[in-house]
């Protein structure tokens, strides 16, 4: 449980696949692709029950010695190469909410054929979309620009050449491409609600993206990759716990963030924004270093530090620094901006005002 959320894990692990025999317990680095995803979740506390979706008996088998539950078979309609992910997670959730009579807030789908996925890395996700209060969030990775699809080509039967999309057309530089990203299959995290009316992605989906190298095992040359990656030391953390998150420097914003901004700049009679500030300390007891930096005076030269100390003081903000010259402007743009309730997923810590 996360929040106050009961989250299912499903690892769906069918027996059939084109690419590899049996893949889901092909051997990576020593043992069953599925006991990588089996030992990941072990070191996930926060999960209430994990089981495993499968109609094969040897992929049950090991999962059960591996730690999963196996509940339930996955029937033939959905042992199918052309099965939707939606209809096998609906089944996996009906089926294991009937067999312990509790009913889940969150289904994490974890596909065994990503080894290469961090623990942290999932906690990411579900607190991202705890905090942000999102539909789903997937974990993606950046697609090199060469494969953008603005640059990518078709060959029609006749042997022509074309666009694959005709504004490709008009693409002479890279700086032109916006930025995509692809599934990386690290965990794809959705409230159970949304997937019960037949939904992976919902209204409001979210993204967490990952620049660590991950795999997606589809070939045996794939599996090699994997391999690699592991040999040079880059693998996965196999401690029982996740890495804890490394603590930022963040600059925060007084007015519109820690207190109500107020059009005719009296600052005084401010009053304070509650949740924000509540985010605020989470962070600071988080281990991040936060500095305050505001606009206060910047237009009129007037000295409000004496009033901002005092309220900061009176609202119980946390913060190490504060620091008052940041020049008046109508909108600040910045490469690094995010939310509080980013930030507090970046963190792995669930937003205390969700």
């Amino acid at each position: 449980m996360r929040a106050g959320q009961r989250i299912l894990a499903v690892v769906p692990a069918r027996g059939g696949s084109k690419g590899i025999a049996l893949k889901n317990l092909h051997p990576v680095a020593g043992k069953p692709l599925l006991v990588h995803t089996a030992e990941l979740l072990g070191r996930l506390d926060w999960v209430d029950r994990a089981v495993v979706s499968t109609d094969h008996l040897l992929v049950r088998q090991t999962a059960l010695e591996a730690g999963l539950d196996a509940p339930f078979m996955r029937p033939p309609e959905l042992s199918g190469d052309r099965i939707g992910d939606i209809e096998v997670l609906q089944h996996a959730l009906a089926a294991t909410e009937s067999d312990d009579g509790t009913r889940y807030d969150i289904v994490v789908m974890l596909q065994p054929t990503s080894p290469l996925r961090r623990a942290e890395d999932v906690t990411a996700a579900v607190d991202k979309l705890l905090a942000e209060r999102l539909d789903s969030v997937w974990t993606v990775s950046p697609t090199d620009l060469k494969a953008h699809p603005l640059k990518q080509l078709v060959i029609d039967p006749r042997g022509r050449l074309d666009y694959f999309d005709p504004r490709g057309a008009d693409i002479v530089a890279r700086q032109q491409l916006e930025p995509v990203y692809h599934r990386n299959g690290v965990a794809y995290v959705l409230r159970a609600e949304a997937l019960r009316q037949g939904r992976l992605m919902g209204e409001r989906a979210g993204a967490l993206v990952i620049d660590d190298v991950q795999v997606s095992i589809d070939t045996l040359e794939d599996v090699e990759r994997v391999e690699k990656v592991l040999q040079d030391g880059s693998a996965p953390s196999t401690a029982d716990d996740p890495a804890p998150a490394r603590p930022r420097s963040l600059v925060i914003d007084i007015d519109g963030v820690v207190a109500e901004a107020l059009p005719e700049l009296d600052y005084a009679q401010a009053g304070p924004i509650r949740a924000n500030i509540a985010r605020i300390n989470a962070l600071f007891e988080a281990g991040c270093h936060i500095t305050l930096f505001t606009a206060r005076g910047s237009g009129t030269g007037k000295d409000w530090r004496a009033v901002t100390e005092e309220q900061l003081t009176r609202w119980g903000v946390r913060y190490h620094d504060l620091r008052f010259g940041k020049p008046p402007a109508d909108y600040y743009i910045d490469d690094r901006l995010v939310t509080l309730a980013h930030v507090l997923a970046l963190c792995g810590r669930a937003d205390p005002v969700a």
